[in-house]
This record gives structure tokens, C-alpha cells and sequence, in this order.
């Protein structure tokens, strides 16, 4: 019984909520619907895109990664359309503090060999030049490999 309780206990502190978002690597793309603060801000960044229902919560999802950017601390996320990776992907940057997200999705043409990349929310401020290497690095699987390398204080 013991035991239980322990476990019971080590499961509820994994998914304590910091401003409406599980800590780093327990809250990934797939999870952004759940979360109030969270949907409201991918809803805002995705206005006037038509993109698959995936993205809203069925995506197949790599590790996240929190890191500073544009002096705050900020979540990445990844995903790509279950049993098809390489056709469609998707990054964002999630601020839990201003309640802000950037993101891109990308599709793969296999008959061209192009991809073409779709710019979420993308301004003319950081996000625009170390905010895309971010979200490009997650995308490529860079950023989860060198995560250090990618901190913009």
C-alpha cells in the first residue's frame, strides 16, 4: 500500500501546473488543447491558417524543451502527423508568462524533393530571426540534440 501511495504521489507532483502548463517534458504539442491558457495562445498564432486537425492534439510529439529566449523562459514543442512524419511537422515557442506562441508547419512534396514552410505569428521582433532558428532546429531534430546551443537571454 505503501508502495501505491508513493507512486500515486510521484505521478501528481510530474503534472503540477506552472501558469496552466505541466513542467517542461511533461506538456508537449498534442497536450496544447488541454490547456486554457495554452489553446488560447496556439488558437491567436495559428488565426487566419488553415491547418490539419493534427496540430490540435493528435500529433506523434518529440521531448520538449525549455529554454531562454527574448529574456523570458519558454517551452518548445514539436510534432509531425502520426504515420507520416515526413509529410507535415510542426514547432512552436510557448511564453507561459505573456501567454504567447510562435510557430511553423511544414510540408514535404516527396515528388519535388521541396518543403515549404509556414510562418506562425512571426513579427518583426526576435522571433523573427533567432525565434525561426529555433523553431527550425526543432523541426530538424537539431535543437533536441543540442539544446544548450539554442538559450537567446
Amino acid at each position: 500500500m505503501k508502495k501505491i501511495v508513493r507512486v500515486i504521489a510521484l505521478t501528481g507532483a510530474l503534472v503540477v501546473p506552472y501558469n496552466g502548463v505541466a513542467q517542461a517534458n511533461d506538456f508537449r504539442l498534442h497536450d496544447i488543447p488541454s490547456g486554457p491558457a495554452a489553446r488560447k495562445a496556439f488558437e491567436e498564432m495559428a488565426k487566419g491558417h488553415a491547418l490539419p486537425e493534427w496540430v490540435r492534439g493528435g500529433s506523434t510529439d518529440s521531448e520538449t524543451v525549455k529554454l531562454a529566449f527574448d529574456g523570458n523562459e519558454v517551452y518548445v514543442m514539436s510534432g509531425c502527423k502520426r504515420h507520416d512524419c515526413i509529410a507535415e511537422k510542426m514547432a512552436v515557442i510557448y511564453n507561459p508568462k505573456g501567454n504567447i506562441m510562435y510557430g511553423v508547419f511544414a510540408t514535404w512534396d516527396e515528388k519535388t524533393s521541396t518543403e515549404k514552410l509556414i510562418w506562425l505569428n512571426i513579427g518583426g521582433g526576435e522571433e523573427s530571426m533567432d525565434g525561426k532558428t529555433i523553431l527550425y532546429a526543432a523541426l530538424t531534430g537539431s535543437l533536441g540534440n543540442h539544446p544548450g546551443a539554442f538559450n537567446y537571454k
